[in-house]
């Protein structure tokens, strides 16, 4: 008798809330903050730091729209979805009542 697994493929996790790839993200945006620092008016540098760690703990959330993605990969996927140069878009175009259409017979058919 063979012992089946359920699931193959589940994230690791750290603590109870926090899963090692969330850690990873978070502490990008944290390192990225840091390293942007000095380029932010020294007055505001504390602002700046909160404000990326914010966007750090939004980006590791789920997904309004997608509960099984994070806010961080709707990005990704978002930004796939602009950039792909060959969508096909629909034409709109306004017939009038008399315009016929002509179909042309395809050769493949025979």
């Amino acid at each position: 008798m063979y012992i089946m697994l359920k699931e193959l493929s589940s994230p690791f996790k750290i603590n109870k809330f926090i899963y090692a790839a969330d850690l990873f993200i978070l502490v990008g945006f944290v390192a990225s903050g840091l390293i942007l620092k000095n380029l932010v008016y020294p007055d505001l540098q504390l602002f700046f730091m909160i404000y990326h760690i914010g966007i750090g703990c939004f980006m590791t959330a789920p997904s309004f729209a997608n509960p099984q993605k994070r806010n961080i990969q709707s990005v990704i996927i978002l930004l796939r979805r602009t950039s792909n140069r060959r969508v096909y878009h629909s034409i709109s175009l306004v017939y009038k009542r008399n315009d016929t259409i002509k179909l042309k017979k395809s050769s493949d058919s025979k």
